[in-house]
């Protein structure tokens, strides 16, 4: 099969996937691999659609099958990590990543920033937080601009407890990009965290701005608001995030505390017993729940 055909065929499978004949793609890059087992662009192509399929296992099967066939092996194994990070088996994810981080020397600055800043996401799944902020700091170092770096390095942070960092990396982040729902929400978070609540709710209120359709920031507008003693109005926002999100037990536990806040302790107890019913350790819920009882037992307090 000629280039110009083999070009061409690619540019119809393509065309399929943007039409969402899947069925139809596969079948064309399955005639390619066939034709051209040494051209990558097939193989990787292919198994981004198993991955969308959430075939996974088939996914995995072609990627150690092109192993055989394709010269450029870096981009494949970095891909059977992505496939073993994507479904949550991080073992197997480590081995791939760092097959590629001990011959990092060999690759390119941009190319090492992905395998740091992924390996990165493996360790933030396992909840090793020193480990995850060691090889994002690499990413970052590597490639100040890596899409959405400092928010990945600020969430890390706040696991760690080191606010005072995230509140500088995210304030310089959004000066160069102040359209980051994320930087905004994770600003909000870490504001919030120093009882900087007037701060931290006018962080969540450019969030809530930025996309209205998702309830955390409305429901941490209401959480701030509750701080600040401004019960009107963060009832608004904790309606609207219930609205958005029937079953968001944050937003119903701060209607707990705002009842609190009104002195309807009875109406606050159902409604941290509801969330308990579903999350026995939901701790604002068990803390709404002790001063509702403390306040039973001693009603001047």
């Amino acid at each position: 099969m000629d280039e110009p055909t083999l070009y061409g065929l690619l540019e119809q499978a393509r065309s399929y996937v943007d039409e969402g004949k899947s069925l139809h793609a596969i079948q064309v890059y399955n005639q390619l691999i066939s034709a051209a087992p040494g051209l990558t662009e097939p193989w990787v192509e292919l198994f981004k659609i198993y991955c969308h399929l959430q075939r996974f296992d088939s996914a995995e099967k072609l990627l150690l099958e092109s192993l055989d066939y394709v010269p450029e092996k870096k981009e494949i194994t970095f891909l059977l990590g992505i496939l073993h990070l994507q479904t949550h088996d991080d073992h197997r994810a480590l081995t791939y990543f760092r097959q590629l981080q001990e011959n990092e020397t060999v690759l390119d600055t941009e190319f090492q920033s992905r395998v740091h800043f992924n390996l990165g996401l493996v360790y933030v799944q396992m909840h090793r937080w020193g480990l995850a902020e060691h090889h994002v700091r690499k990413a970052r170092a590597l490639n100040p601009e890596f899409p959405k770096i400092d928010e990945a390095l600020a969430e890390i942070l706040l696991r760690r407890g080191h606010i005072r960092e995230v509140i500088e990396i995210l304030q310089a982040a959004l000066s160069k990009d102040p359209y980051s729902w994320m930087g905004h929400y994770l600003l909000g978070i870490a504001f919030s965290r120093t009882r900087q609540w007037r701060n931290a709710y006018e962080e969540f209120v450019v969030a809530t701005d930025m996309d209205p359709n998702e309830p955390r920031s409305w429901q941490k507008c209401g959480e701030c608001l509750i701080a600040l003693r401004e019960l009107d109005q963060a009832e608004h926002y904790l309606r609207k995030a219930l609205e958005l999100n029937p079953k968001f037990t944050d937003a119903v536990v701060n209607y707990g505390f705002l009842y609190l806040e009104r002195g309807d302790r009875v109406q606050a107890g159902e409604l941290f017993d509801k969330v308990l019913a579903i999350e026995p350790s939901h701790i604002g819920a068990k803390e709404g729940k002790r001063i509702v009882l403390q306040k039973v037992k001693n009603p001047s307090l």
